[in-house]
């Protein structure tokens, strides 16, 4: 029998691969609209990378700034305050006198407090609200509180931030314009200086009234917001 297909088959072959052929060349011309180009591939270089917009740090000024300086010193005493009151609830600085361990804590609550009664105050005129204490002062004292180890320590740290926060509302008292801003400032500065005279009591240093009860009152250049 010989190899070579018969002619009749050769030739049905043939025309089946050109059926086929034309069949899809009309499938491919249907896909496309006449006179269209060709659909663009895939992008040859990488993907631009994402974009993100992070929200500016609000800034305050004039009398906004002044609430907001309240506000931070406020906050920047009861969170310091607060943090010392859980360590020594936790053991953390030793035996701790419970009449210490009252003194942190409520003198805490009422910072936390001036400093809530400030944001009010920054929020009904139309400005964000102060978050925790940023202050320049801030990162000396968090490190001052880290490294305390005595009830001691909690002490003089609370004798000092409450000095300052003391002398930094009865500075802004005479600045202020908005009489409820006026009424927080009065009283909020003598509690804070209130705290102080017992923190130093507690360390039993002799009661002695400042000469100026501004010193070392922080600006509003302190603020780091």
């Amino acid at each position: 029998m010989s190899r070579a297909l018969p002619r009749r088959r050769f030739l049905a072959g043939l025309g089946t691969l050109a059926g086929l052929a034309g069949t899809a060349a009309l499938a491919a011309c249907a896909d496309a609209a006449p006179g269209s180009a060709p659909p663009p591939g895939p992008p040859t270089g990488a993907p631009p990378p994402p974009t993100t917009t992070t929200a500016a740090a609000p800034t305050y000024s004039g009398e906004a700034a002044l609430l907001a300086l309240g506000a931070a010193v406020s906050g920047l005493a009861g969170d310091l305050l607060g943090q010392a009151a859980a360590g020594a609830g936790q053991g953390r600085y030793g035996a701790v006198p419970a009449v210490v361990s009252s003194y942190l804590s409520g003198a805490a609550s009422q910072h936390v407090a001036h400093a809530e009664a400030w944001n009010r105050l920054l929020v009904a005129a139309g400005r964000p609200a102060v978050v925790g204490g940023p202050l320049t002062v801030e990162p000396a004292l968090q490190q001052r509180l880290g490294a305390a180890l005595a009830p001691v320590d909690l002490l003089g740290l609370a004798a000092d931030v409450t000095a300052t926060a003391a002398a930094t509302l009865t500075a802004i008292t005479g600045t202020l314009t908005t009489p409820a801003a006026v009424t927080l400032a009065a009283g909020a500065a003598p509690v804070a200086a209130m705290h102080g005279a017992t923190a130093g009591f507690l360390l039993g240093r002799p009661p002695t009234a400042p000469t100026d009860p501004t010193a070392g009152a922080l600006g509003v250049d302190a603020l780091t917001v």
